[in-house]
C-alpha cells in the first residue's frame, strides 16, 4: 500500500514538504527534486486560562518541576529513551499526554519510573495547551517526524524544549531548543537536567521558543502553498 501511494505521488507536479528532512526523504525515495518544495507548517496561537495549569498540576499532585511529553505512543516517538533518561533524574516526574497508539505499552515503558510517571492519555485541545504551559521542560526525542508540531506548540507556550538532533524537529526549533542525540538517554538526561537547574537557560529557551513559534504561522504556510 505504501509503495503504491509513493508510485502515484511521484507523478505529482508539485509535492509540498513540511520540512527539509521530509524533502530529503522523498528525494531518497525517488521523487524528482525539482518538484519538491518545503513549506513549514504553522502553529495556532492559543491563550491558556491562567488557572488551568495550576489545576492540572494539583490534580496530579505535581508540586515541583516536571517534564512533559505529548504525542501518540508508537515506536518512532522514542518514549522508551526518554523514560530511561528520566531514571537518571531523581525525584522529577514525567507526564505523558496523548493516546496509547501502538507498539509501546505505556505501563511497560513507564513502569520503571513508578509513581513518578503520569500517563494522562488523550486530552482536549484546551487541556493540551495547559499542560504545555504547566511544564518546566518539554522533551520530544522523536526519531522521525514530518515536522513535529508538538515542539512548535510547546515553544508557543513558552516552555523550554529538548528535542532530537538531525531530525525535522531540530528544523522546527531552529536554534530555540536544546538538541541532542535521541538515541542517547544520558545526553537526554543531561539536557533536561541543565534546563531544570539553570533558570537563566530556561528563560532564554522560553523566550527564543516564543519568537520562533511566532514565525510559524498558518497564514504564512497558506501563502507559501498558494505560491
Amino acid at each position: 500500500l505504501a509503495e503504491s501511494w509513493l508510485n502515484d505521488a511521484r507523478q505529482a507536479d508539485r509535492v509540498v514538504c513540511p520540512s527539509e528532512a521530509t524533502r530529503r526523504d522523498l528525494a531518497g525515495a525517488g521523487f524528482d527534486e525539482g518538484r519538491l518544495t518545503v513549506v513549514p507548517l504553522g502553529v495556532e496561537p492559543s491563550d491558556v486560562d491562567p488557572d488551568r495549569p495550576a489545576a492540572l498540576r494539583a490534580a496530579r499532585g505535581l508540586d515541583g518541576p516536571f517534564v512533559l511529553w505529548v504525542g501518540t505512543l508508537e515506536p518512532r516517538k522514542n518514549l522508551p529513551a526518554l523514560a530511561e533518561a528520566m531514571q537518571r533524574i531523581p525525584d522529577v516526574p514525567l507526564v505523558v499526554v496523548g493516546p496509547a497508539g501502538w507498539g509501546a505499552d505505556p505501563e511497560v515503558v513507564l513502569g520503571p519510573l513508578g509513581d513518578r510517571a503520569h500517563f494522562v492519555g488523550p486530552v482536549s485541545e484546551v487541556d493540551k495547551q495547559a499542560w504545555y504551559a504547566a511544564a518546566d521542560v518539554f522533551c520530544y526525542p522523536s526519531l522521525l517526524e514530518g515536522f513535529g508540531l508538538p515542539v512548535a506548540e510547546a515553544m508557543a507556550q513558552g516552555t523550554p524544549v529538548v528535542t532530537a538532533a538531525g531530525t525535522a524537529t531540530e528544523e522546527v526549533a531552529a536554534g530555540a531548543a536544546l538538541v541532542v542525540d535521541p538515541a542517547d538517554p544520558v545526553a537526554l538526561a543531561d539536557a533536561v537536567t541543565s534546563v531544570l537547574a539553570d533558570q537563566g537557560l530556561s528563560a532564554r529557551l522560553a523566550e527564543a521558543g516564543r519568537r520562533r513559534a511566532a514565525q510559524l504561522t498558518w497564514p504564512a504556510a497558506a501563502r507559501a502553498t498558494a505560491d
